[in-house]
């Protein structure tokens, strides 16, 4: 799920542009992750997706796809 579809489902996510920001790409992840947790209605919260996508990496990134697609299916 792309940061537009996040934000069209009532999260609230920043510009992309920010990540190219040393240490401010760092609040934007946990923005993101906050969509996350929005979008996936608690199913993962901000914190485990944050965790998820900076020690997994790619892997953390499958997990969170995974919820949003049993959030799409329902």
């Amino acid at each position: 799920m792309s940061k537009s579809e996040m934000n069209g489902r009532g999260a609230r996510i920043p510009t992309a542009w920010l990540i190219l920001i040393p240490f401010v790409n760092i609040w934007w992840l946990w923005k993101f992750c906050e969509g996350v947790e929005h979008v996936t209605r608690g199913a993962v919260t901000a914190a485990v997706a944050f965790i998820l996508f900076w020690l997994l990496g790619v892997l953390g990134m499958g997990i969170i796809q995974s919820s949003f697609n049993k959030v799409a299916v329902s």
